[in-house]
């Protein structure tokens, strides 16, 4: 699939541009750019300490029977590997100095007296020359000049976001983290897409940058925001703010009774966002209570407009809940059952906590001890109701319902 989205990306800049621009996807990027043939050799010089995936590479626009060979850059082993056989200067800890002939790459070298020597303590002196860049090279018939253009994956860079919500006033931060192996002048573009739906490139629409962003999505689709990055990135762990807005959202307690726990347990808080106003590349969401850490939730790439809820993110301390059920009868079609759930405000204000339940998709003739609302989805077979707990004071409810057997 990769190898397909380094082609799809090649092909749209083909098109657009032809300088050089790093695209960073969550786990891995891809280096687009421009190649000049010269007397029918051109050579792709790849970034110091980039782990490079070689059999990502595409080109567009080059002669039918070039030739690409992909060189590593030079390393202290591939120095020892050019030498096997040669003899170099050896510079030992003691003080010696001697020449030695290279039979392994380990090292392993034999001296004057026809002696093994298996990586002795000292330094090598090696002669000619040190590239640690990697290269593609490709070879044209004919001595081809020209133009083409290129794409190939690595596998070192990455990105993500790690957004801080405050539940004071729903104001949400949100930070751009890239982590890079090597230093950029610019031309970086975040992807924030879905790799299990594909990267297909159509044709682009421009979408009108968010005046919250300082960094705005410089094109988008259906599958795909594309997020440009003009400042200097330097090599290793990059922070760049995007966003500061307030959102529309609330939190919630919910008691999800079917977790099975026979004694008190603390309900769970659940914090939502409602219909969010521009699009939030996939990430961590830190919540906070004033400087207090409350918990966190990772999201997927959300479109503007969508409202999510964070769910679990942790668990009250002074609002507990517990649930009792016992089978109250048994016919040829049905059995039916009374549960009981206790809720616990052990808090100095009255509380609203939500009871979320699932009794099955085959529940009907519901009873219960309260007055309030309460809802039941078939599909999913949950029942719901809101509770308000008063200070210090245990809530009961019970509900009677039954369930028609499976045909």
């Amino acid at each position: 699939m990769r190898k397909g989205i380094t082609f799809a990306i090649l092909i749209f800049l083909a098109v657009v541009s032809f300088s050089e621009q790093l695209y960073i996807f969550n786990g891995f990027s891809i280096l687009t750019g421009e190649l000049t043939f010269e007397g029918g050799v051109a050579v792709i010089e790849v970034p110091f300490g980039v782990q490079v995936s070689p059999e990502t590479l595409s080109v567009l626009d080059v002669p039918k029977s070039t030739v690409i060979n992909f060189i590593p850059g030079d390393s202290v082993q591939s120095l020892y590997e050019k030498s096997i056989g040669k003899e170099i200067k050896y510079f030992f800890d003691d003080g010696r100095v001697e020449m030695l002939e290279v039979i392994s790459s380990f090292p392993v070298f034999r001296n004057s007296y026809g002696e093994i020597l298996v990586n002795p303590k000292g330094s090598p002196v090696f002669t000619g020359e040190f590239n640690p860049n990697g290269q593609f090279l490709l070879t044209a018939p004919d001595s081809f000049n020209g133009r083409s253009s290129f794409a190939y994956q690595m596998r070192n860079n990455s990105w993500t976001v790690k957004y801080s919500l405050s539940l004071e006033d729903f104001m949400i931060t949100g930070l751009m983290v890239v982590y890079l192996e090597f230093d950029t002048e610019g031309n970086v573009t975040l992807v924030s897409s879905n790799p299990s739906y594909g990267y297909a490139m159509r044709e682009m629409a421009a979408k009108a940058a968010n005046e919250s962003y300082s960094v705005s999505p410089a094109t988008s689709d259906a599958e795909t925001r594309l997020y440009d990055i003009s400042v200097p990135l330097k090599r290793g762990t990059n922070h760049i703010a995007f966003l500061c807005e307030v959102f529309a959202g609330k939190k919630r307690l919910v008691f999800r009774a079917n977790r099975g726990e026979s004694g008190f347990s603390g309900v769970d808080i659940d914090v939502s966002l409602d219909e969010v106003p521009i699009d939030l590349p996939s990430g961590n969401i830190e919540i906070w209570s004033g400087s207090v850490y409350i918990g966190s939730a990772g999201i997927g790439n959300i479109a503007a407009g969508e409202s999510i809820t964070l769910q679990s993110i942790a668990r009250s301390i002074e609002i507990t809940g517990r649930r009792s059920s016992v089978t109250t009868k048994v016919d040829s079609s049905h059995r039916y059952y009374k549960n009981t759930y206790y809720l616990r405000n052990l808090s100095e204000e009255t509380i609203d906590v939500e009871i979320e339940d699932y009794l099955g998709q085959n529940a009907d003739q519901f009873l219960t001890n309260f007055g309030g609302r309460f809802e039941y989805v078939k599909e999913s077979g949950i029942w719901s109701a809101t509770i308000s707990v008063k200070p210090n004071e245990t809530a009961e409810v019970e509900i009677e319902y039954r369930i028609r057997y499976a045909n």
